[in-house]
């Protein structure tokens, strides 16, 4: 038998602790630490506010404003596995190379803790005397963040430092939580996310989210850096007033009822990669862009701003989706897909401004010329209005329907 296990018996029951060393009090059973980890938890409340700072801490320290703690994962190894109240974890400004391996891996800082409902864990960035933000630099992990369980809260701070070892930023997945304000990602893969919501998993968006936004105007190699929500996963802004969006190098992707659901001021969102649209959506995935402003442009000519396809969805009420570029087609809807919003503006040169097929439908407006428009196998699009000329051609067949503002309706 280990040291830490013990068998006691108790009314003629036996019970088996792992850690904790049991002993019995009147018929009652109370735990015991068995090691200086437990002995802290459990004899000593945990304070409201904990103090990290790389540069000057020590993970002996007891984690105050005088004596901080060195690394992230020390703050978080003095929460108790059962939270009650709310508590902050200031991180002075520096560079974090491990997230210090307490109870963890040193390079993926897991979060998981239950909570009473009110209760979260908020990691804070704090600057430094030199004016520097945190940056989370630890390289190789199969996250940068990963959060399984508990309401957590991370903001101003920087998530990886450019390295092509750091491919996924921020991973959920249910019944975890987090809120990310005014967060910068430098994360760099090919196809990969810096927020990935799976499997339930929940991502609040405030303040000021950039994702590689140095990256509109040009990108190297391994610089993808997007959004995914997906099996059931959410990522959503929870404010729209002073709320923004930049993404320099990715696309917003939703799939297998995954959602994300803008509503912040503005959203920018480039892509370079060679099959990499702005907005892609299959398989029941859905994209809410309520009430933002959205820039759109896909670099690679072949490359769709609009891409949807197997049940993908975008609802744009009271938004204004700006799409830039010199593709082959802006918007393309396949197998019963579809797009309904209120203003559509195109700045560039496009073949064809929307087609759709195999069921799919479109209703909306544009705020500048049409170019070719084009429906089959079932699928329906509804111009409402057009600000400019509708240029065409403008074509359906295989019982497809076009409907234009004039009150004309094309139709096999």
């Amino acid at each position: 038998m280990s040291p830490n296990r013990s068998f006691i018996s108790s009314g003629g029951g036996a019970l088996l602790a792992t850690g904790v060393a049991l002993m019995t009090i009147a018929g009652q059973v109370h735990a015991q630490p068995s090691s200086q980890a437990d002995q802290g938890r459990l004899r000593h409340p945990v304070p409201e506010r904990i103090h990290v700072d790389d540069a000057r801490g020590n993970d002996r320290n007891p984690g105050t404003r005088e004596r901080p703690l060195k690394s992230i994962s020390a703050a978080v190894a003095l929460l108790p596995e059962l939270l009650t109240r709310s508590v902050t974890i200031e991180v002075s400004g520096g560079s974090y190379t491990s997230t210090g391996g307490h109870e963890m891996a040193g390079n993926c800082l897991e979060l998981m803790r239950r909570m009473r409902p009110q209760a979260e864990v908020r990691i804070v960035g704090q600057p430094n005397k030199q004016g520097q933000r945190p940056t989370l630099a630890w390289e190789g992990g199969p996250a940068m963040v990963d959060v399984r369980e508990g309401n957590w809260w991370l903001e101003n701070v920087q998530i990886g430092s450019g390295s092509t070892r750091q491919r996924r930023g921020v991973m959920v997945a249910g019944p975890g939580h987090i809120t990310l304000k005014n967060v910068t990602f430098r994360t760099r893969s090919h196809s990969d996310a810096a927020i990935y919501a799976h499997r339930g998993g929940k991502v609040s968006l405030r303040g000021a989210i950039k994702l590689n936004e140095h990256l509109h105007d040009k990108a190297g190699d391994e610089t993808f850096a997007g959004i995914i929500a997906t099996d059931h996963g959410l990522v959503r802004f929870q404010e729209r007033e002073g709320a923004s969006l930049e993404i320099g190098n990715g696309s917003l992707s939703a799939g297998y009822y995954g959602c994300i659901r803008l509503g912040c001021e503005t959203a920018r969102i480039t892509s370079w990669g060679e099959q990499s649209n702005n907005l892609a959506i299959n398989n029941g995935g859905r994209i809410d862009l309520h009430n933002t402003t959205t820039r759109l442009c896909a670099k690679k000519r072949r490359n769709t701003p609009i891409g949807l396809e197997h049940d993908g969805h975008i609802l744009a009420e009271d938004a204004h989706i700006i799409i830039e570029g010199e593709n082959e087609d802006a918007i393309a809807l396949q197998k019963a897909s579809t797009l309904t919003c209120n203003d559509i503006e195109l700045r560039g040169l496009f073949k064809t401004t929307i087609w759709a097929s195999s069921g799919s439908m479109f209703v909306g407006r544009f705020l500048t010329d049409v170019t070719r428009v084009y429906a089959t196998t079932g699928a329906s699009i509804n111009i409402e209005a057009v600000d400019g000329q509708i240029i065409g051609p403008v074509s359906a067949e295989h019982c497809g329907v076009v409907s234009l503002p004039d009150r004309n309706v094309f139709s096999e």
